[in-house]
């Protein structure tokens, strides 16, 4: 049947309007079917993913949940990983951050590695070392006895070793090296070149949490001592914190209690044993020093100490500092570089995220500037210095405290004991908000 089209005007007759009104139905039949053929290949292809899915789901091998899975290093530091060909600066891009690119970028790993491989479960000390400070390297090798990762910083604006400062550098520690065999034994040292200030480039340089964190980073052990300058072990120091290993391995801390001589001392003999200590401190010799409170009085407890058991720090305090051993794994969290020298932001983290603080009874270090003229020293701070340092430290840790609670709640450990130290710490802090701001 052929439909003929009306001329514009004619009207349309009624057998032509039923042939048009049936074309139309045949089509929408057509359509219908064209849909339900369309939908019923959609289940199939539906059906056949879903089923796929879940066979593949049900036989693939079950693997650990993110918070267990094992967290490695993604270099080598014996140089046989393709990824010690990236620059340094690209290496530590995420780990520093926050730090200016005249550091991250003129670090050397490993410019003298120790002769002497350590075991993976001693202690590695961090150093940081200047050229005038060699011999203060040289005593704390010999005292120590074991692994040490030093950072040697070079005030130059790069390592191009064709700066007269970087080549004098190298070989003054060349020819000390070579003239003491006992550091290139046990030390390793890694470089960094920065000039402290541009205005003043024959400033030196002075330790950081930067500094402290790449000597953790590169350490051979698996254990960290974070040791102030002038500050020294006796030779049972060592074995004395391998035996309290399995406090490490829990993931807590050991403080090693500092002593250091009264103004006016009398006897300057470097005791060597826990009696000689006790002896001193009665004759007003020596006292149990803890950085911003008097001599015997910190949270370390001299009265503790003297008892002659392990014992737990149950006194904490934000701006406690002591000279203090840690896991090196990222289960300690990293300082924070925001501020140069402070070990208590390092410190105040671990106790935040769980870990216990432990004192040692039968070990103790001595504090003892053997160079009164140690640009090292703790330099006299303004009035205006002090106050943005305080306010600069309140302002920390308080953000620390929210930044580590939503990471326990997020884990899902809010209720579990090792949120006990957050817990007390952000409601002291939550009660406290505020102070900071007229603190001075």
């Amino acid at each position: 049947m052929t439909l003929r089209i009306p001329e514009k005007g004619s009207p349309i007759s009624l057998s032509q309007t039923s042939s048009i009104k049936s074309i139309l139905r045949t089509l929408w039949r057509q359509r219908i079917v064209a849909l339900k053929a369309i939908a019923l290949l959609y289940i199939v292809v539906s059906l056949f993913v879903f089923t796929t899915s879940i066979l593949g789901y049900l036989t693939r091998p079950s693997r650990p949940i993110y918070p267990n899975f094992p967290l490695t290093r993604t270099y080598d530091t014996n140089g046989s990983s393709p990824l010690n060909e990236m620059d340094t600066y690209t290496r530590f891009y995420k780990m520093h951050s926050k730090m200016s690119s005249g550091f991250t970028n003129n670090i050397k790993q490993y410019h003298k590695r120790a002769s002497k491989i350590p075991e993976k479960d001693d202690i590695t000390v961090t150093a940081f070392v200047t050229e005038n400070r060699f011999e203060d390297l040289k005593r704390l090798t010999e005292l120590w006895q074991g692994p040490i990762s030093a950072t040697f910083h070079i005030s130059s604006e790069s390592l191009d070793e064709n700066d007269p400062i970087v080549q004098q550098a190298f070989d003054n520690l060349d020819h000390f090296l070579s003239q003491h065999p006992i550091v290139a034994k046990y030390v390793d040292i890694h470089v960094i070149a920065n000039v402290v200030s541009f205005e003043k480039p024959e400033m030196l340089a002075r330790p950081t949490n930067f500094h402290l964190n790449v000597a953790r980073f590169f350490a051979r052990t698996d254990f960290i001592f974070y040791l102030d300058h002038d500050t020294w072990p006796t030779t049972k120091t060592r074995e004395e914190i391998r035996r309290y290993k399995k406090l490490l391995l829990n993931n807590d801390v050991i403080s090693v209690p500092t002593f250091t001589y009264k103004v006016g001392a009398t006897n300057l003999q470097i005791p060597r044993a826990r009696e000689d200590i006790i002896s001193m401190v009665r004759s007003g010799d020596l006292g149990l020093q803890d950085d911003g409170w008097e001599l015997n009085r910190g949270p370390t407890c001299y009265a503790s100490w003297q008892r002659g058991k392990v014992y737990k720090i149950d006194d904490f305090e934000v701006h406690y500092r002591p000279n203090f051993v840690s896991k090196k794994d990222n289960t300690a969290p990293w300082c924070t570089e925001r501020f140069d020298d402070n070990k208590a932001a390092c410190l105040y983290q671990m106790y935040i995220t769980g870990s216990d603080i432990w004192v040692l009874p039968e070990t103790f270090l001595i504090r003892h500037n053997f160079n009164p003229k140690s640009h090292l020293l703790r330099p006299s701070e303004s009035k205006w210095a002090k106050a943005i340092n305080s306010r600069l430290y309140t302002k920390f840790y308080r953000e620390a405290c929210v930044h580590y609670a939503r990471q326990f709640i997020f884990k899902g450990e809010w209720d579990s004991p090792r949120s006990i130290h957050l817990k007390q710490e952000c409601n002291r802090v939550l009660t406290n908000w505020g102070k900071g701001l007229v603190d001075a």
